[in-house]
């Protein structure tokens, strides 16, 4: 059910006389977080940490490299010698089956390069052609 309307005028809320009291802020609104300053030195302190650390690391990195480098300098030449072997040992394949190829042809000289360029440069044998067996 709704009120008659009056037609009295309406009541409006008003200020005590004198008018509020003052509000003291600092006591209402206590301080919250840190300061500005606070923030931007923790936060340059942290930043300064990560690039130390990113510094640190890099030097630890860098140590651990020439560690690897240096060992495969020490192992360099028994892998070059190893190399060698295999490649003599399929030069000799080639040789042989160059001279059975060619056994019946006169004034052919296995081995000698049909190229007179004048400096020598190892034959590309391919390690995994299973016709030279």
């Amino acid at each position: 059910m709704s009120v008659r309307p009056s037609n009295l005028p309406p009541i409006q809320d008003m200020p005590p006389p004198g008018g509020y009291k003052k509000v003291d802020m600092r006591t209402v609104f206590p301080t919250r977080g840190p300061k500005g300053w606070q923030i931007w030195t923790g936060a340059s302190l942290v930043i300064a940490y990560g690039f130390y650390q990113i510094g640190q690391t890099n030097i630890r990195n860098n140590e651990q490299k020439y560690h690897e480098r240096k060992a495969r300098y020490a192992i360099a030449p028994v892998l070059q010698a190893e190399a060698d072997r295999e490649y003599l040992e399929r030069e000799l394949i080639a040789l042989k089956k160059e001279a059975e190829i060619m056994k019946n042809v006169e004034g052919w000289k296995v081995g000698k390069n049909p190229y007179n360029s004048g400096k020598w440069m190892p034959r590309s044998i391919d390690p995994f052609d299973t016709s030279a067996k």
